[in-house]
């Protein structure tokens, strides 16, 4: 199978993942320690945050390993889309993160009031943040050679954190060096800093349903899947041609017309080579169907490109 789920990149996938595992446990439970103990009810909460990530890593691991599973008699188009559900999922976290964000910061700011807290507590709440801006870059960086969505969106979550700590560090710092008058600043950026993840949140949370319902991807990634239909030797023209986004792959089909002169096997291998020059040259690719027809009046239709065309009519 050539996409993401191959031995090598899948093991890439899970290898980002179980690091952020780690991560979470470890981190989850030092914040809710030093939180409880340095009377900071925000980096409490932040742990706490921190521990119900797992939740978002686990769903990242499931969708992996379903979406790897070979197609069977109840899947036979596969479990792909597993994945697309996992960065879905992650999606909806990340925005009812946003609006805990917004939710809590804006009462406070209203309000006025905070205790003063440990200077302990500056300090874990800066290792958090070093240590999740640097799992949101590894984990982006991998999402992107890899092309997988559902590790975008745990890359994400991943920023969110960070973000939450550096509210906490803004918060902490700015009242152990200016006094608790300058809290509202923390509050102040919480808001905006929801508001921005909420959106981040939106976004990824439409591409998901795009997936899901079959919607076409980018024209950019339509021509570029396209372009090696007419070079092929014996191909005169093709329609109807469609790709849908499978999980983190794509499935691709088409209408082909070759020669009416061909017999059926020349016929089949002229489609033959078209698929597999698709398939060799974009590894994002799950499936391609092709079907063959003559190139008669009746099968060239006006919504079809020839080699005689350079853009469709």
């Amino acid at each position: 199978m050539a996409t993401y789920t191959s031995m090598g990149k899948f093991d890439s996938s899970l290898g980002i993942t179980w690091v952020s595992v780690g991560v979470n446990v470890g981190l989850g439970a030092a914040k809710c320690l030093v939180g409880w103990l340095g009377n900071s009810t925000a980096l409490l909460a932040d742990g706490l945050h921190s521990l119900l990530d797992l939740v978002t890593d686990l769903a990242v691991v499931a969708g992996l390993k379903v979406s790897a599973l070979p197609s069977d008699f109840d899947h036979p188009y596969g479990h792909q889309k597993f994945s697309t559900m996992g960065t879905l999922f992650i999606a909806g976290v990340l925005v009812f993160s946003s609006v805990g964000v917004i939710a809590s910061s804006a009462p406070i700011l209203i309000e006025g009031s905070r205790t003063v807290p440990s200077l302990s507590v500056l300090w874990v709440a800066l290792v958090s943040l070093l240590v999740k801006e640097f799992l949101f870059w590894r984990t982006r960086r991998v999402a992107r050679r890899l092309k997988s969505r559902i590790l975008m969106a745990n890359a994400w979550h991943h920023r969110t954190d960070s973000l939450t700590s550096l509210l906490v560090v803004i918060a902490i710092g700015t009242i152990l060096l200016m006094g608790e008058k300058w809290a509202l600043l923390d509050e102040v950026a919480g808001i905006a800093l929801g508001g921005y993840l909420g959106f981040e949140g939106f976004k990824m949370m439409r591409q998901a349903f795009d997936d899901l319902v079959d919607a076409a991807p980018e024209a950019e990634i339509i021509n570029d899947l396209r372009e090696h239909i007419l070079p092929a030797p014996g191909v005169v023209a093709y329609h109807d041609f469609r790709a849908r986004r499978t999980g983190d792959s794509f499935e691709v089909d088409f209408h082909l017309q070759v020669d009416p002169g061909l017999s059926v096997k020349e016929g089949h291998d002229v489609a033959k080579k078209v698929k597999n020059d698709i398939l060799s040259t974009h590894p994002e690719v799950l499936h391609v169907l092709v079907h063959v027809e003559p190139a008669t009046d009746e099968h060239i239709r006006q919504r079809g490109i020839s080699d005689s065309k350079s853009v469709e009519i």
